[in-house]
């Protein structure tokens, strides 16, 4: 590995098959980079609990350009195989879903501009909450916060916040739609199984027993595990920490409902408090 400036936070994890080599590289804490990942460039800063799985790439051609940096929040994720060119600048805001073989390409340039062939280098921003399952976005795109794009779609211009985008080129099919006001009862139904798929799990690995409860209160808009409550709308815990409030919470990440918090002396603590 190979870097000028290196800030890396706590709990990272690094496979011993991973390359970085970054001039300016900054990880957040809590993140894992799987193997054969490859990370290079001139700057390169990722927010906290990333995860990179198998063979994610970040860089490419002239990454090591001045222009070029990616400056990615918390919770971003690249599936296996994905691709977030760096050419050109490129910012990310928090909880980014790079699925599988998803490409993000800051440049575009293979046959002379002089005869008039397409070539385009151009940076790319995306902001919060977008979701990108297996999808291609071209140089000099903007995506909006609040987006989902179907899966083998090519976006070749900018897509508005809320929306959901599909096709070749990809186009806009449903405007404003996300994040969607549900019914609590529909709130109440998603809840209750997922309190099942956790308690699954817990009973699977030996946590499940009389301590394991789960009662959803507040018009759906909290849990209470055990003693622990879990603040669904304003995203904050506040209690003990134990086996199965972390299955719990582990099971509503799955469900992209993520909280900036950790555990400190066996109690839940906020990011930002914890300086973690």
């Amino acid at each position: 590995m190979a870097s000028q400036y290196r800030k890396i936070g706590k709990n990272v994890r690094i496979h011993e098959t991973a390359e970085l080599n970054v001039e300016w590289l900054e990880i957040g804490s809590g993140t894992i980079i799987g193997a054969g990942v490859l990370i290079e460039g001139t700057k390169v800063i990722i927010g906290r609990e990333a995860w990179l799985d198998r063979y994610a790439y970040i860089g490419g051609g002239s990454a090591f350009d001045p222009s070029s940096f990616l400056v990615a929040g918390d919770f971003l994720h690249m599936g296996r195989q994905s691709h977030i060119n760096t050419a050109r600048g490129v910012t990310i805001g928090d909880e980014f879903g790079c699925g599988v073989e998803t490409k993000v390409f800051a440049h575009g340039a293979y046959l002379s501009e002089l005869d008039g062939f397409p070539v385009k280098f151009a940076g790319n921003t995306i902001g919060d909450r977008v979701w990108l399952p297996n999808a291609w976005v071209n140089p000099g795109v903007t995506i909006g916060s609040d987006v989902v794009v179907g899966a083998r779609s090519l976006v070749t211009s900018d897509l508005p916040g809320g929306c959901l985008a599909i096709g070749i080129p990809c186009k806009v099919v449903r405007q404003n739609c996300y994040p969607a006001k549900l019914t609590v009862e529909e709130k109440k139904e998603i809840l209750e199984r997922i309190v099942a798929e956790a308690l699954e799990i817990a009973l699977a690995k030996g946590v499940g027993n009389e301590a394991t409860t789960c009662e959803i209160v507040a018009d759906c808009a909290s849990l209470l595990v055990s003693e622990t409550v879990f603040d669904l709308e304003g995203r904050r815990i506040t209690g003990k920490v134990a086996p199965w409030t972390e299955i719990i919470k582990n099971q509503l990440r799955r469900h992209g409902i993520r909280f900036k918090y950790g555990a400190v002396e066996g109690v839940y603590v906020s990011w930002e408090e914890s300086g973690y």
